[in-house]
């Protein structure tokens, strides 16, 4: 029906989809199943669709997502985000949002992406708001409570930035970044500052410029080292920035240089109690685990990560997301050892821990 409203043929649309007749026929008949997240993507462009579940329906549990851009997945979420982060905005509700609801409504924000199988549906429901809120908290707040507003906001702009980062948006996720780190300086606090880095340091491994994110990671940490003897958070912050590093160098093909700072994480999570993560980057023993697998993949050794992975209880990870995160690269590995059906099996185990990764993460698209 859809490829009739646009007065295509049948020889016509598989023509523009780059296969042959017989295999458009197949769809349109239902005796070839739309599985593919590319099939579903080039189809969608060459009927007009931009929603995706027009032609998948509940195949998406729920998910909504539309295509922008030359089949690039966009979530919901996006396009309120991009014009907070893009044009200039006022207070238009009730400023008197009192600062401990905001903080209430972050920790609640970072709870639910933790622990939802949907952690991006979670997400993108409350930040738009928890951003509009903070900021007009910010702009209504007398210059003696500005402290505790600019902190509050550089949290709200690192959620957005985590949200952004993860639904395959790198450039409005450094630009969200930069915010985080405007606000946080504005607090002369050297751990939110650090914090912010690390936010930066995603955003800029996000868009491949793995030489960016080692600087920012290796400056960083200087806000830092007088703090690791007495502050647990300041240390967390210290092993979660020498992880971001350890994948830059590992990017940058330094092996060594990676698990030389990989080295350093250890040491900052076997200091710290052994259920610690931290709410925003998920350090612990566990991440750091994962961080090994990871850096295995980025350099070529793809036997060690699948020990490695062996190796981790993914029970001991709270946070769904990472483990389904996880559990991509996990995929990788195998595909570089050309073990097809393993990496199958760890891309449908992430699926199970939740869909919503293998949809937006672009690295899953290469996978799959």
């Amino acid at each position: 029906t859809l490829r009739m409203r646009r007065g295509l043929t049948m020889r016509a649309c598989a023509e523009l989809c780059g296969n042959g007749e017989e295999w458009l026929r197949l769809i349109e008949s239902g005796r070839r199943p739309l599985d593919r997240l590319s099939t579903v993507t080039t189809l969608a462009v060459v009927l007009g669709v931009d929603d995706l579940a027009v032609l998948l329906g509940p195949k998406l549990r729920r998910l909504r997502c539309t295509l922008r851009d030359h089949a690039h997945v966009q979530h919901e979420a996006v396009p309120v985000l991009r014009r907070l982060l893009s044009t200039p905005t006022y207070p238009h509700r009730d400023p008197s949002t009192e600062p401990e609801r905001i903080r209430r409504r972050l920790s609640l924000a970072w709870s639910a992406w933790h622990r939802s199988d949907r952690p991006y549906t979670a997400l993108g429901l409350v930040v738009p708001d928890l951003l509009r809120d903070a900021l007009a908290l910010h702009r209504a707040s007398p210059a003696t409570d500005r402290r505790l507003t600019w902190q509050l906001l550089s949290e709200a702009f690192q959620m957005a930035q985590r949200f952004l980062y993860c639904v395959g948006e790198p450039h409005l996720a450094a630009r969200a970044a930069d915010r985080a780190m405007v606000a946080a300086e504005e607090t002369d606090d050297p751990a939110l500052i650090a914090v912010s880095a690390w936010s930066s340091t995603m955003a800029a491994l996000g868009r491949d410029e793995a030489d960016e994110a080692h600087a920012i990671a290796h400056d960083a940490t200087g806000h830092l080292r007088h703090l690791l003897a007495t502050s647990p958070a300041a240390t967390s912050t210290w092993g979660a920035l020498h992880l971001f590093d350890a994948i830059a160098h590992a990017r940058l093909r330094r092996p060594a240089d990676a698990w030389r700072s990989w080295s350093i994480a250890q040491q900052a999570a076997d200091a710290l109690e052994p259920a610690h993560h931290h709410p925003l980057t998920m350090f612990g023993r566990a991440n750091v685990a994962i961080y090994a697998v990871a850096i295995n993949v980025e350099t070529g050794q793809a036997a060690n990560a699948i020990t490695s992975a062996s190796r981790i209880d993914l029970s001991t990870i709270p946070s769904i997301n990472r483990r389904a995160q996880h559990l991509i690269d996990l995929a990788h590995g195998h595909l570089r050892r050309n073990d097809t059906d393993a990496a199958i099996t760890a891309l449908l185990t992430s699926e199970q821990q939740s869909s919503e990764p293998i949809a937006f993460n672009p690295a899953a698209g290469v996978a799959i």
